[in-house]
């Protein structure tokens, strides 16, 4: 009887801990496309998550604090495989800290963030081609080859930040030129928006893919995509970043000289400039007659924890695209990183922006974007500034 009565009191007090327990909750933990996934029971903040490595002899661990914090189920440290990683280690450090240890045989530059507002990812290894890879330190030659291995320098750029390491074939990006089939989007002096930013995203595409990561489209040729499909489809394929691209444009006849490029990220915002410019790509979406839902919708996404993120890839972004399109064009207008509730960026899992290249109603710079050489620009700016950003966030791992 005292024993049961002890096992009582037990289950008692835990179930007393955890009906006042106030912070967040760990409710999984999974492996899935070389990340480790974790799942929290409400939307939590980045600050709340502390990380550090520690070097052994013969391994590297990958420490993730995680404040507040406790495991949901003694379910979710079970069954965590990889095949690049030595251990998975997930337990409750202390009563308001579950602490997350990956360890590996040696150190690789990892990758870690939210990827939605209760998923936070953790990039792993990539997987060996086979098990004899693991090995291959071991059984390389002692011979000198025949042809020297050239050491490629990462070239310095003024004003450009050095470019990402050899491991960025890791990361998807996702790019998204806007409207499409029917939404032609901004029209002027018989140019098309919809035509102008496929043209730019292609150049985007060939330069990333140059640089060796990976990249998809949510449209390569003249077919209309619905908003919210875009993002669905860049988190269905994991996406590190998405980047939507657009022209932008102004009715009034008085300000048709009004020029420049701008990034946008989603948030709210106290500028009519931006809620214009969003007012009108949103356009296709926003006919319905259900608007407060729509609202509901916009402010629930706008406070998630990729907010910051999103903003920094939006200054690296539009900081590259100006360094190169003022290398000839001197006259282009910085128009800023600005934060507007774009709709077709609600709902990435990922750091997302959107780009307006130049103002289609502009006569000036509807020709400039006409251009080849001026989309060349704008491009290489993109695709630089993506990589800076990714580059940054490695190193912040480092």
């Amino acid at each position: 009887m005292p024993e049961v009565r002890r096992r009582g009191v037990i289950v008692w007090l835990v179930l007393s801990w955890m009906l006042v327990w106030a912070g967040n909750t760990v409710t999984k933990a999974y492996v899935k496309d070389d990340r480790l996934l974790l799942d929290f029971a409400r939307p939590f903040s980045a600050k709340d998550i502390h990380s550090f490595r520690l070097k052994g002899a013969d391994s590297v661990r990958y420490v993730f604090d995680l404040r507040d914090t406790r495991i949901g189920s003694p379910r979710v440290p079970l069954g965590l495989k990889h095949p690049s990683v030595r251990s998975f280690r997930i337990s409750q450090y202390r009563p308001d800290t579950v602490r997350v240890v990956v360890e590996v045989p040696r150190a690789y530059r990892m990758i870690h963030g939210p990827r939605s507002s209760r998923t936070y990812g953790i990039s792993l290894p990539e997987r060996p081609t086979s098990i004899g890879a693991l090995f291959s330190d071991l059984n390389k030659p002692s011979a000198t080859p025949k042809t020297p291995v050239k050491v490629q320098k990462t070239p310095s750029v003024r004003s450009h930040p050095v470019s990402p390491p050899p491991t960025r074939h890791r990361y998807t990006v996702v790019l998204d030129p806007g409207h499409g089939g029917h939404d032609s989007g901004a029209l002027g002096g018989g140019k098309r928006e919809k035509k102008l930013v496929l043209q730019i995203g292609k150049r985007v595409r060939s330069h990333l893919q140059r640089m060796g990561y990976r990249v998809l489209m949510t449209r390569s040729s003249d077919r209309f995509v619905p908003l919210r499909e875009r993002t669905r489809y860049a988190n269905r394929k994991h996406g590190d970043v998405f980047v939507s691209i657009h022209a932008n444009a102004i009715g009034d006849r008085r300000k048709r000289y009004r020029s420049g490029i701008e990034t946008y990220f989603l948030q709210t915002s106290r500028s009519d400039r931006a809620r214009r410019v969003a007012a009108r790509e949103n356009s296709v979406v926003l006919r319905r007659k259900d608007r407060l839902s729509q609202n509901v919708i916009l402010n629930a996404v706008m406070t998630g924890p990729k907010i910051v993120l999103s903003n920094k890839l939006a200054i690296d972004v539009q900081r590259h695209m100006l360094g190169n399109v003022h290398k000839k064009y001197r006259d282009v207008v910085d128009g800023g990183v600005r934060p507007a509730p774009f709709w077709v960026l609600v709902g990435a899992e990922m750091p997302a922006v959107l780009v307006e290249v130049g103002y289609i109603s502009n006569p000036k710079e509807r020709r400039r974007l006409a251009s080849s050489a001026y989309q060349e620009r704008l491009a290489k700016g993109i695709a630089e500034g993506i990589a800076n950003y990714l580059h940054n966030r490695e190193r912040e791992m480092e």
